[in-house]
């Protein structure tokens, strides 16, 4: 099969662009013809270069363009489209159509619900823009960026686009990572449901450890929509029954520097570690923290956790409770509620929950369900759908 592979790549590498990454790669490996078409956003910056992305954020010439051109020189069966903000542009869905090709877009985040991408604001799960459906709350809070001009532009793009029957007609089939982002996107009703298929992300096979660290972990960014606050507060108070080892940077660093230097935290902040690294943490922590306070999409460190066997503590707020499965691969507490997580944490240390078991539970569901071998299948069926 051949497969065109399109992607609006961020300023800051993450997650997504990660995925993109190795679902492409795992592609070329099962003997697929895969065509990469990248686009960034690293001239946008100065006040003209911004205004005029403004206007090309609603249908960008140049982008259609090489898309076209693209399309012409390759000849694929299948275009696969992630990011379309802001250089991309929902342009890439035109140029489709008037060739004619297959297309399949993933929903990494809620963008088509949300100009921010994370229905997050000020500390809390937001979904004002979806109950009102429309952008204007993304406007008046400046939600994208942090500017009320760009939020106007993106939200005004979307919203066009879909009058115009883009979301509904020119997308063969979308993919979410979770059941709860199904619901999200039913709620907004942009999105076809019977279009909607369910794919999570994947992490290639690693050896599982054994635990025997001694240590609770946290992998990822330090910032305030993953829970730190919570972290230091259960710290802070003298919860913690074990040492909680903290991997990853952000803008709340220096706040968790401070709290591990404080007489008696329990706290041991790693900072920014290679993913070498993480996995050999991984292997050796008891068990993993993610004490998120927004609606995650699929975070990549579950399932990397699962395939070295290491069990879960994590909150109960969007589509994290239907990856940790309670009492089977870990289990869960109220996002923003330290004494919450220092109770979960307590009960795994005192072996209640049965670690043993946990270990072998949480490794079962990588091979059942984000193998690299399981997530090939899944993403095949969906081609198959359309070819």
């Amino acid at each position: 099969m051949r497969i065109l592979i399109v992607h609006n790549r961020y300023r800051e590498r993450g997650g997504e662009d990660s995925v993109v990454d190795a679902e492409s790669s795992m592609l070329e490996q099962h003997g697929h013809c895969v065509e990469r078409l990248f686009f960034d956003n690293g001239d946008i910056s100065g006040t003209i270069a911004k205004v005029l992305a403004a206007g090309r954020i609603f249908y960008s010439v140049r982008s259609a363009k090489r898309v076209k051109d693209a399309l012409d020189a390759f000849h694929p069966d299948i275009v696969h489209v992630h990011n379309f903000v802001a250089t991309l542009s929902p342009s890439v869905f035109y140029a489709t159509k008037s060739r004619k090709v297959s297309v399949v877009m993933t929903l990494h985040n809620y963008r088509l619900e949300c100009p921010s991408g994370v229905m997050f604001r000020e500390g809390a799960a937001c979904e004002e823009c979806p109950k009102a459906g429309n952008f204007l709350p993304a406007v008046q809070h400046g939600c994208y960026r942090g500017s009320r001009f760009g939020s106007a532009a993106l939200g005004g793009s979307i919203a066009l686009h879909s009058l115009l029957g883009v979301w509904q007609n020119r997308v063969d089939r979308y993919i979410v990572l979770t059941h709860f982002a199904v619901e999200k996107m039913r709620d907004g009703h942009r999105v076809p449901t019977e279009k909607i298929r369910i794919k999570p992300n994947f992490v290639p096979d690693a050896a599982p450890g054994n635990g025997g660290g001694g240590y609770a972990l946290y992998v990822g960014r330090l910032s305030p929509e993953k829970g730190i606050s919570t972290i230091l507060e259960a710290d802070e108070k003298g919860l913690l029954t074990m040492p909680l080892w903290i991997a990853g940077e952000g803008p709340m660093a220096d706040c968790v520097r401070r709290a591990a230097q404080r007489d008696g935290s329990q706290l041991r902040l790693r900072g920014a570690v290679s993913r070498a690294q993480v996995q050999e943490l991984m292997r050796r922590a008891e068990v993993l923290v993610l004490p998120s306070i927004w609606y995650e999409g699929f975070p990549m460190v579950c399932a990397e956790a699962y395939s070295l066997g290491l069990p879960i503590l994590c909150s109960r707020i969007g589509g994290l409770p239907e990856i940790v499965l309670e009492g089977i691969t870990g289990d869960h507490f109220s996002p923003g509620d330290a004494t919450g997580l220092a109770v979960a944490l307590r009960r795994f240390h005192a072996g209640t929950l049965g670690r043993d078991q946990l270990r072998q539970a949480a490794r079962q569901l990588y091979l059942d369900k984000y193998s690299e071998k399981r997530n090939y299948e899944m993403l095949m069926s969906i081609y198959n759908e359309i070819v």
